[in-house]
């Protein structure tokens, strides 16, 4: 009888790389969309910072 099943299964596939390779990419894309997240901040404080030196009148107003 050749046709009995095995007594042990074959061993589970080894899936170390795609999940090494698969959290890689997933980390790269959340560090990225925090340093864009960031840079997004930065921007509009620095522009707002800006516009508000840009509207401010530093002439010195004559004495009456």
């Amino acid at each position: 009888m050749n046709d009995e099943r095995p007594t042990y299964p074959d061993p589970a596939p080894n899936f170390t790389n795609a999940f090494l390779t698969a959290f890689g990419v997933i980390l790269f894309m959340i560090l990225f969309t925090i340093w864009a997240i960031w840079g997004l901040i930065i921007a509009g404080l620095i522009s707002a910072l800006a516009d508000r030196l840009i509207t401010i009148d530093l002439r010195r107003k004559p004495s009456s």
